[in-house]
Parts: structure tokens; C-alpha cells; sequence
């Protein structure tokens, strides 16, 4: 059973296991109907979030009419949907093995587990140089060799040159925090999704920051440009609910139903496994579940594989990885070395998952794009936002998956003008597969190749 555990802030509460067997529930339906956050006042107050899936829509007469009951959808999502059998349970910490194994007994309850800790897949905090402020940011668009001609980069001017530039698409990040007033952001097509708030961390702020300048930086012929500077439309749906709680699938599901059919959504977080090694977020069912309801919906959906070092094919995650077994539907990413000195181009980056499950990589090291600082620092050390800010030392599969992203919009948008309508999920990510630069190195522990958008262009048919 997948359990790794976690405290969060505490929803409510909960009556225990005999209470949990008896009464019929009130479900809610959306993140507006949820109460607010009740925090606790001493650790012995501290509580755990549950999430249980019922084997049926019908099976929640087992669940309590506790406050801390919701599903995760708004209701007029089907109730065959298998997101609608999702439920969170607050319960004290003393008493959540209890809790779970008396869920786990129960014939009516698929799955029943502690909500995880989910982590930025990146590996490491970026020195800044707070010497380093011209009064004009130059280019560093020198510094973007994952733009580049294959087999360095993806190639993204072999799209550009033709006019495909991201328009007609929209995308959506979700993760925890963001700066929008970035210079070199379009803050004025960036909106937060309902239902979440981003997490108060710097940290946060810098990583979404990053990732948003790989994909739709500006090309104001300053700092960096990002893959698909024309996107139309950017959603940005974090992990942090607003009532304080943490929920990937929810923010998920917010920022999926924000979209349209061949939009582009990515999710740059990871968690720790059974292995206690991080791995991709749907291993989680309620995770995979959105996912799955997402691309099923014609969403492309672009997943970091993790930074844990890890084999997902490994016995452990009992298929979880294996698509025979299940598939989301998800593209995921490994992290690549990059194409400069010291490294072997294209290898597995030795920190990165691997498998059979992960389809293509993205530069892992070496990547330039906004905020920490190391390469430009503009702002007092003590300001709250980094306006000026920008790096060339992003990494991890967090900075892998954003140029993923960044190709799939770029096809998607010529999908769009070549047929009148976007590729399916699964064609995409096979296309993805079958034209990009092949990985370097020991190709037995599988990241995929890299993209290569001259060739997935050319291998378009006609209409």
C-alpha cells in the first residue's frame, strides 16, 4: 500500500474507526464549499490527512458527515468519473495507523493512505551574485543551448523560422509558487487558478519562476526567451489549498479544467516512496486519477520522473510505472546532461529516475532562465520579488520537463494549423519517442531521447 506519511494542518475532526463504519456522509463537491483551515493549538493537536477511495460512488454511507469529507471535483463531474470516489479524512496523528487499517479492512475501500510531502524535482538552491546589475538586462539568449540545433538542443527556431511560436495554445504549470511581474514574463496572460494559494516560500517563488521563463519568456530581446513565447494563455494552479491544506490531484484537476483539449498542462513536483527515494506523482492513485481524467479529456499532461536516483521499474512500485499495468496517459521526463563542457550529452544525469515509464528528457544541468540570481541579481537581498533576476544554473528534472513542455505546445500549435484541431495525448508523446535526438550513455537505465522539433515537424502528415 502506497503510504508514505505527513503531517498537515488539520481540516476538522473526525470520529474514529467505529465512526468511520456508520454514518452517512455529507459530501461536498469543490474547493469553494470547503470550511476554513482549523489549526492546531499544541502538538498534540497535530493531524494527518487520509485520502480514501471508495470502491464505488455509492460506497460513502461508510464515511462519517465529518466537515473534513469532500470529494475532489465540483459536481457536475459524472459520478462514474473515478475521481468522485476520492476522499479526505483529518485525524489526529496518534490515531492514523489505527485509522488506516480499520479503512483497509473495510471491503468498500479501494485505497486508503497518508497524504505525502510533495517536493520540487529540482537539486539544488543556485548561488546569487548580488554584484551583478547592469542598468539593462542584456541577452542571454547565448547562454539557451537547450534552444538550440539537435543533437544540443531541441530546436526550436527550425519551428520559429516556419511562424509556430505557441500561438493558439494554452498552458498551465502546476507547482506552489510564481513572480509574474517578472520583466520577463507576460504577466498580463498569467492568472492564478481558483481553489489554491501559492506556498509562502522564496524557494517556490524562484522554481516557478524558472520554469515559466523556459516556456513563455519573453522575446523582448533581454534576458531569455522561452521556448513558446506566444502562448496565449497561462494558468499557474498550486498545490497549497486554500484553507492551508496540500493537494496535488485538486490542483490538478483546477488547472486541467482551465483547459482546453491539446493545451498543455505540467506538473513539476515529487515525492519520496516506498523507497524513501523521490519518484513521479502518479504513483499516488488520487495523482494518477487526475492525470488520467486530464489526458482522457485531450490535455497533454508533461510529468517530472524525479530526482531519486532511482529505477522505476523496480519490483517495489508493483507496476505503478508499467504501462501494461496502468498508464496516465502522462508524458514524463528524465533529466539529460547537457551539451557543454564536462558532461556526455544526452546521458542520464545521475540523479534522475529512469525506466521503462519515462518517454523523453530535457537539459537537467546548465539551464538559463529567470530568477535565483547566479547570472544576474538585480534586488536587494531582502526584497520580496526578484524582477531582474536570472540563472544559467537550473536543474534537475525540474528543469528538464519545462522544455518538453515548450515542444509539445509548439506542435500542438501547428497541429492546430495543419488540421484544424490539436494531436491526442498519446500521439503526441509517441511522436515525441519516435523523433527525438536518442540518448547517450547507458541507454539501459532509460530517460528517452530529447526532443528534436525539425524532425517531429517533418514527421507530421499532411492534411
Amino acid at each position: 500500500m502506497r503510504t508514505p506519511p505527513v503531517a498537515v494542518p488539520v481540516l476538522g475532526p473526525l470520529a474514529m474507526a467505529a465512526g468511520l463504519l456508520a454514518t452517512a456522509a455529507t459530501l461536498r463537491c469543490a474547493a469553494r464549499d470547503r470550511p476554513a483551515a482549523t489549526q492546531p493549538s499544541t502538538t498534540e493537536d497535530a493531524h494527518v490527512e487520509i485520502r480514501v477511495k471508495l470502491r464505488t460512488h455509492e460506497s460513502a454511507h461508510i464515511l462519517t458527515a465529518a466537515p473534513a469529507v469532500f470529494t475532489h471535483l465540483p459536481c457536475d463531474v459524472p459520478a462514474d468519473d473515478a475521481r468522485r470516489r476520492w476522499h479526505r479524512l483529518s485525524v489526529p496523528a496518534s490515531t492514523v495507523d489505527t485509522v488506516l487499517a480499520e479503512l483497509r479492512r473495510d471491503p468498500e475501500v479501494a485505497k486508503a493512505f497518508a497524504t505525502p510531502r510533495f517536493t520540487l524535482a529540482t537539486t539544488e538552491v543556485v548561488e546569487r551574485d548580488d554584484e551583478s546589475c547592469p542598468i539593462t538586462t542584456p541577452s542571454f539568449e547565448s547562454y539557451q543551448g537547450y534552444l538550440g540545433p539537435a543533437p544540443a538542443g531541441i530546436d526550436a527556431p527550425a519551428a520559429w523560422r516556419r511562424g509556430h511560436r505557441g500561438a493558439g495554445v494554452w498552458f498551465a504549470d502546476v507547482e506552489g509558487g510564481w513572480n509574474r511581474t517578472h520583466e520577463d514574463l507576460p504577466g498580463d496572460r498569467i492568472e492564478m487558478a481558483p481553489g489554491g494559494r501559492p506556498v509562502p516560500d522564496r524557494s517556490w517563488e524562484a522554481h516557478g519562476t524558472a520554469v515559466l521563463g523556459e516556456v513563455v519568456g519573453r522575446d523582448n530581446g533581454k534576458g531569455v526567451v522561452g521556448i513558446a513565447p506566444d502562448v496565449e494563455r497561462v494558468f499557474t494552479s498550486s498545490l497549497l489549498r486554500e484553507d492551508g491544506g496540500v493537494d496535488v490531484a485538486d490542483a490538478i484537476d483546477t488547472a486541467a479544467n482551465k483547459l482546453r483539449p491539446g493545451d498543455v498542462l505540467l506538473i513539476e513536483l515529487q515525492s519520496g516512496g516506498p523507497r524513501t527515494r523521490y519518484i513521479p506523482v502518479e504513483y499516488w492513485d488520487d495523482v494518477f486519477d487526475a492525470i488520467k481524467a486530464a489526458t482522457d479529456r485531450g490535455v497533454v499532461v508533461i510529468e517530472a520522473a524525479g530526482n531519486g536516483y532511482e529505477d522505476l521499474d523496480h519490483p517495489d512500485y508493483e507496476g505503478a510505472f508499467d504501462r501494461d499495468v496502468r498508464d496516465s496517459g502522462a508524458i514524463m521526463i528524465g533529466a539529460g546532461a547537457p551539451a557543454r563542457a564536462g558532461y556526455d550529452d544526452r546521458a542520464k544525469l545521475d540523479f534522475s529516475n529512469y525506466g521503462a515509464r519515462v518517454d523523453v528528457q530535457g537539459w537537467g544541468r546548465k539551464v538559463a532562465t529567470l530568477d535565483y540570481g547566479d547570472l544576474q541579481a538585480c534586488d536587494d537581498e531582502h526584497a520580496r520579488y526578484k524582477d531582474r533576476d536570472y540563472t544559467d544554473e537550473f536543474s534537475g528534472t525540474s528543469s528538464a520537463s519545462p522544455i518538453v513542455a515548450g515542444a509539445a505546445i509548439i506542435l500542438q500549435g501547428i497541429a492546430k494549423q495543419l488540421y484544424d484541431r490539436p494531436l491526442p495525448p498519446a500521439q503526441l508523446r509517441r511522436l515525441l519517442r519516435e523523433t527525438g535526438t536518442p540518448q547517450t550513455g547507458d541507454t539501459t537505465r532509460q530517460i528517452g531521447p530529447r526532443p528534436d522539433l525539425a524532425r517531429a515537424i517533418d514527421a507530421l502528415p499532411k492534411p
